[in-house]
């Protein structure tokens, strides 16, 4: 492995290597701009496990003050380096951020070939103040069942949920650790120089156009939030359509959209088409750099409104209805027994939750969820795949650390593998939009 890797000394195993009956290994793979999961490594060690990690790029360096391994050659070497380092470390346990990035796609697939099980985490189904982990994957990956009666058995196993709030991080506090990350990154390149990133745009070009972007936004930012007014007290007199980022693997991975703009001109088209006189909403993502020019591609379109900043709670409570790809604005919706359309695969896109008709019917006839199916839902997903907390805040990650280790320690729940689930390598089938 030298040829490809550098390590640092220290990494920590159990009687010379010998990993006891009783304890595991854990291999740690990139993860949240925060130092959540070397607390759950922290953790682990104290517990009488093992843990390992491998850092792809300087960023992830700055993450994580544990030993780890540098690895530093190119893509096409690592599926041979990551087998390597399952079998030398015993890795019983594989811990992702996300499931699509390159690099964990070959990793996983190498850990389900030698025994391991494989960990997903991410930003909650239900946000804010919730994390996911799951095995093997997420959203199309996912192992949560799809039948209504399954559901509906796994709930009575769990509690009714907390949906006490927990705070979301200042903008400012992951708008540093991002710059922070990518810079690092990018600068480290003559350490780590084939290490493909997985983004869609140069992380430099995202931070000049949300430069460039500022000033128009703060000056628009009355008139935008004015115009929201103006719609959420219209009840049921337009639709949303939340756009997802470009980035998201949500949207790149489980849908069958090669680009964001496409869907957004299927749903402006199947607008077009549509009877009765709501208005659709197509409202930018709060986190939206500004490199897709949203408001031009929206421009001219009849009853059709584009807005910067995100849905507030107001303007999603007087919806008709959410068409998404995916979005996990989606769950919030139906938690407030509004009508939603899905368009990629989604892991609440269920029947007696979604809209199970055209799109072109749904502009006509939108049928809200069953709202005691939507309750079992949301018992049953959130006791078998979410984690009250998060990656960021102090607080946040203290309440989520005890949870998390615990389920990494019980291991995987035994839920049934689902027709849309079971694979990483899954991708959305063929839908219907009208």
């Amino acid at each position: 492995m030298e040829k490809w890797a550098s390590a640092s000394a220290g990494e920590r195993s159990l009687g010379d290597g010998a990993v006891s009956l009783s304890a595991r290994s854990f291999l740690f793979l990139q993860g949240p701009q925060s130092f959540f999961l070397e607390r759950v490594a922290r953790a682990l060690l104290a517990r009488g496990h093992a843990v390992h990690r491998i850092n792809l790029n300087l960023g992830d360096r700055l993450f994580w003050r544990l030993p780890a391994t540098d690895f530093r050659g190119t893509p096409e070497e690592w599926p041979e380096f990551i087998t390597m380092t399952i079998e030398e470390k015993r890795v019983t346990d594989l811990i992702l951020l996300g499931d699509r990035r390159y690099y964990h796609l070959a990793a996983a697939e190498a850990a389900r070939a030698r025994g391991a099980t494989v960990w997903a985490t991410d930003l909650g189904y239900l946000r804010p103040g919730w994390l996911t982990l799951e095995q093997d994957g997420l959203t199309g990956a996912s192992h949560f069942p799809r039948d209504p009666a399954a559901i509906r058995v796994l709930a009575e196993s769990f509690p009714e949920p907390d949906f006490t709030p927990v705070a979301d991080p200042p903008f400012h506090q992951l708008a540093l650790r991002d710059i922070a990350y990518n810079t690092a990154a990018v600068l480290g390149r003559p350490f780590y120089p084939h290490y493909r990133r997985h983004g869609v745009h140069h992380p430099f070009a995202e931070y000049a156009a949300w430069v460039k972007n500022a000033p128009r936004r703060l000056m628009a930012r009355r008139k935008t939030v004015a115009a929201k007014m103006r719609l959420a007290v219209q009840p049921r007199g337009y639709f949303l359509f939340p756009l997802q980022l470009a980035t998201d693997f949500q949207l790149r991975a489980h849908s069958p959209f090669a680009d964001a703009r496409d869907a957004v001109r299927l749903v402006l088209r199947s607008f077009a088409a549509r009877g009765g006189g709501r208005r659709l909403a197509v409202v930018a993502h709060p986190l939206d750099e500004g490199l897709i020019p949203w408001r031009r591609l929206t421009a001219g379109h009849r009853d059709v409104v584009f807005l910067e900043g995100g849905v507030t709670a107001a303007l999603l409570a007087g919806a008709a209805g959410v068409v998404t790809v995916n979005s996990t604005i989606g769950m919030t919706a139906l938690r407030l027994g509004i009508p939603v359309k899905t368009l990629g695969t989604a892991i609440y896109d269920i029947a007696g939750l979604t809209y199970p008709g055209d799109l072109a019917d749904f502009w006509r006839d939108p049928r809200p969820p069953d709202p005691e199916f939507a309750a079992a839902f949301l018992r049953a997903l959130i006791g078998a795949t979410q984690i009250k907390g998060g990656y960021h805040t102090r607080a946040a990650q203290d309440r989520a650390l005890p949870a998390f280790v615990a389920r990494l320690e019980s291991g995987p729940l035994p839920l049934p593998l689902s027709a849309a689930g079971g694979s990483m390598l899954s991708c959305a089938g063929s839908r219907k939009f009208g």
